[in-house]
């Protein structure tokens, strides 16, 4: 059975990538694209699964070495075992990671939450936006609590 091959902008286009993009796995040895003679590369639909797991890993974050271990581990092996232990280790590793991931963006979720809020108090205000212009500011008190708004407001100014 002759499965439909995508070219390799049909397929950058369905998985929403570049073709530069699907050259680089490709130079990285995470896929294999068939060839014509003339050198045209074309895709089948499970090496287009293979790329989405690709994409999905590379767009979360995962460092690429992480990704290329996951797609090349159980090719380097002897047997099912040896792979197969190879690669629990190497997912408990990416869930620990994840798990660091998803607190510091739920702490990160929190404080531009906050920061949002706490910025609508200024919705109306005519002063200059700086320190020295809206000295009575109540943000001004809050910058101990949110690393977002002190990154929002004006270093202070250097002392002489």
């Amino acid at each position: 059975m002759n499965e439909p091959l995508k070219k390799i902008g049909d397929a950058a286009e369905f998985l929403g990538t570049t073709t530069r993009t699907l050259r680089f796995y490709e130079e990285e040895g995470l896929i294999t694209a068939r060839r014509t003679i003339g050198g045209t590369r074309y895709y089948s639909t499970a090496d287009l699964a293979r790329l989405s797991a690709i994409l999905h890993l590379v767009q979360a974050g995962i460092p690429l070495q992480l990704v290329k271990t996951l797609a090349t581990t159980r090719a380097q092996c002897q047997t099912g075992a040896d792979s197969s232990q190879r690669l629990h280790a190497v997912l408990n590793s990416l869930q620990t990671q994840l798990d660091t991931q998803i607190t510091a963006l739920t702490q990160l979720k929190a404080d531009v939450a906050f920061a949002a809020t706490t910025l609508q108090s200024c919705f109306d205000c005519a002063n200059p936006p700086t320190r020295s212009g809206c000295p009575q500011c109540a943000i001004n008190q809050l910058l101990t609590v949110s690393q977002l708004l002190n990154l929002i407001w004006e270093q202070e100014p250097d002392c002489d």
